[in-house]
């Protein structure tokens, strides 16, 4: 039981001291908090992130809306020769079952307010599917106005 306990904490640990490189989306007026720090996707060190055929990958974005939020949507996209190609079943999704606290312990969902501080956590599929390829996952969270964050991160599929 220890074992299972210590795991767990340590994957969390990893997770939560290993940000992930990212940049902010070129058409978006949106930006980060601080770089290093808003954004922890599992399986992305520094450089390209590495996503497995058949695994679940973690990502968790620090949040601060410069206005209030009513409702939040999905923007989850693969970029393959510069055409986005939609991630089946998070494309268009509300955000909001995967907003948190500050603190990332309490399940807080949406309305958002203006100068608040969240953490939006969700896991996605890497259906086996998917062609193994080398790509930009856009990763947008807004309304039809604008924005909450916006970023873009290189990525490769793998078998």
């Amino acid at each position: 039981m220890k074992t299972v306990t210590y795991v767990t904490i340590l994957g969390a640990v990893v997770l939560a001291t290993s940000a992930s490189i990212v940049k902010n989306c070129a058409k978006s007026k949106t930006h980060l908090l601080d770089e290093e720090n808003d954004v922890n996707i599992s399986n992305c060190p520094k450089n390209k992130c590495s996503l497995k055929r058949n695994t679940d990958t973690v990502v968790e974005i620090k949040l601060k809306p410069k206005r209030d939020f009513k409702e939040l949507n999905s923007d989850i996209q693969g970029i393959l020769l510069d055409v986005p190609i939609p991630f089946l079943g998070y494309y268009g999704t509300s955000a909001c079952p995967h907003i948190y606290d500050a603190e990332g312990k309490n399940m807080v969902g949406c309305p958002l307010k203006a100068g608040e501080t969240y953490i939006y956590r969700n896991s996605f599929k890497i259906l086996p599917v998917y062609p193994t390829v080398s790509l930009v996952v856009h990763w947008g969270l807004g309304d039809s106005d604008d924005d909450v964050v916006c970023f873009e991160v290189p990525a490769k599929i793998k078998a």
